[in-house]
């Protein structure tokens, strides 16, 4: 079985940062995790990491073979917030 692309997705900027009011969740981590990463800070296998981003529910960006997501989206999502398109 084929391994799912991730669906196309917005440009996200690194300069991009959340809302002055939210959290700093992650203070010390990468502006971009990887999927090896989200899975040691969640428990969450990557296979459900890549499923979550190649079906839209996780934005992520793959650059050259590697998927990354940015560190504030991947907070907003872990806690819940504004669904992405």
């Amino acid at each position: 079985m084929p391994k799912p692309e991730p669906q196309a997705c917005r440009m996200v900027y690194l300069s991009e940062k959340p809302p002055a009011e939210a959290p700093e969740m992650l203070a010390g981590e990468q502006e971009l995790l990887t999927v090896q990463r989200m899975h040691e800070l969640t428990g969450v296998s990557k296979q459900v990491i890549r499923k979550e981003i190649a079906e839209g529910r996780l934005p992520g960006c793959k650059i050259g073979r590697r998927l990354f997501v940015p560190k504030h989206l991947f907070v907003e999502y872990a806690t819940g917030g504004v669904a992405h398109e």
